[in-house]
């Protein structure tokens, strides 16, 4: 079956092709009642407007393009929030996951094809690979720019490290692992939180690599167990008995890893991890995590964005969000 389009439209109405594609459009240009018409028809007809074609036709399109990697949790969650506040700014929003299949430059040509006149990014490790001059004019949700010609929405990490380490020390522990995440610039603040929580609070601790995902949790607490290991160390050596971890995706795996060893998060050793995702809010894990707040900078990411699809010559501008301690049962008394 042929597709209604804008001629059979404008045939049933006896309107002009252009006139009904500015009454299916909204224009104030063409009267109510016409605008209720011609509408009518279109739904009658089954006709459905093409988004593409009329991205490609419109002098204007205040399109923004998301780069992220929709492998990890709170590009996610931070995705979910920027659409719903690119619809309420009257924006669209077209997303690129960037991975081991899709690189950073092929993700930015396309959205460029389809007319995104801002880029949005999500974690500047996310266009390491991508072409500087292609990212200027770009806003960026992380730690650092990835050129200086953008614009930055970052998170203070210091806060709400400062809250779980004081936290942890209230619960009576005295010695904590950190399991880092693979070298970058979110890694680097994200200890470097951590290394100075601890200091101030007076909290000891041991650095130990990891990742960003639960495999990575997994594989980094399982020799922390063995006999003679940071959480099981010899006769006369006290114990790790609290694991911070890089993120919550780690901290999943950690929990894994505890749970095996017959281990139970709370009571046995406690775990923490940074992003209060869905799943650490879930009932399965109940998993104590530092909160970004992503609703809060997604809103201040498409103000910025949309600011640059108004008016692209400006002085590159940054904004800076709290975070905050969400404490549930993954964390407990230091058992002795």
């Amino acid at each position: 079956m042929r597709r209604p389009t804008l001629k059979d439209v404008a045939e049933a109405t006896g309107y002009s092709v252009s006139t009904v594609s500015r009454a299916l459009a909204g224009s104030p240009q063409i009267s109510e009642p016409t605008r209720r018409r011609v509408g009518a028809v279109a739904r009658r007809l089954g006709y459905q407007a093409d988004p593409i074609g009329a991205l490609l036709r419109t002098p204007r399109p205040r399109v923004l393009g998301l780069l992220c990697r929709l492998d990890q949790e709170l590009h996610v969650v931070y995705r979910d929030h920027l659409l719903a506040q690119a619809e309420a700014h009257g924006l669209r929003l077209v997303t690129e996951s960037v991975g081991p299949l899709r690189g950073a430059g092929e993700a930015i040509d396309n959205l460029l094809r389809l007319r995104c006149q801002t880029l949005i990014i999500i974690d500047p490790a996310t266009v390491a690979q991508a072409e500087p001059a292609l990212l200027e004019g770009a806003v960026t949700i992380g730690q650092q720019r990835p050129v200086a010609a953008s614009d930055l929405v970052t998170s203070d990490n210091s806060e709400g490290m400062a809250q779980l380490v004081d936290h942890l020390r209230g619960l009576g522990h005295r010695r904590a692992v950190y399991i880092d995440s693979t070298p970058g610039v979110s890694a680097d603040a994200r200890r470097r939180a951590f290394q100075e929580a601890a200091g101030r609070a007076g909290l000891a601790f041991h650095i130990v690599p990891g990742g960003a995902d639960v495999d990575s949790g997994l594989a980094a607490l399982t020799p922390l167990l063995d006999r003679a290991g940071l959480l099981r160390p010899a006769p006369g050596r006290e114990p790790c008995t609290a694991v911070v971890c890089y993120n919550d995706q780690c901290a999943q795996g950690v929990i894994i890893a505890a749970l095996r060893a017959g281990l139970r998060p709370g009571a046995d050793l406690s775990v923490a991890g940074v992003d209060n995702s869905r799943l650490a809010a879930s009932a399965a894990f109940d998993l104590t995590s530092i909160d970004r707040s992503p609703a809060d900078v997604a809103r201040l990411a498409v103000e910025l964005a949309g600011a640059r699809v108004e008016s692209e010559a400006r002085e590159p501008v940054s904004r800076t969000v709290g975070t905050a301690l969400v404490p549930r049962s993954s964390t407990g008394p230091a058992r002795r």
